[in-house]
């Protein structure tokens, strides 16, 4: 009955159908989404990214050398808000375009009073 049960989950989660969208949140990785925080995420956590979302939810993404969303890309992006473009399937984005829509403000020297 268990091979029954696992043969059906696997055969619904195949023949789910890819949601084509897109997502905006934060680009941090797996440990700070789980405390949601975004701010002070530490880069050592770089390897493991997810788009956190405004709900609290969190997605899994496709990237990597060779694919829309290169390592490069989730560097530049790290603790930032992006859109992510794609399509979902089975809980994780397969996106095509990453848009950073939070940029760093430029630091600006002030003397104040000297």
């Amino acid at each position: 009955m268990k091979a029954f049960a696992l043969a059906l989950a696997l055969a619904l989660a195949l023949a789910a159908p890819a949601w084509a969208g897109e997502w905006e949140g934060w680009l941090v990785g797996e440990p700070c989404a789980t405390t949601l925080q975004v701010a002070d995420c530490p880069l050592r956590h770089v390897d493991r990214p997810v788009l956190l979302l405004e709900s609290g939810e969190r997605l899994a993404f496709a990237w990597g050398d060779g694919l829309a969303i290169t390592p490069a890309a989730v560097d530049k992006s790290y603790a930032k808000k992006v859109r992510l473009t794609g399509e979902l399937k089975d809980g994780a984005i397969a996106p095509v375009k990453l848009d950073v829509l939070e940029t760093s403000g430029e630091k600006k020297f002030f003397k104040g009073c000297l």
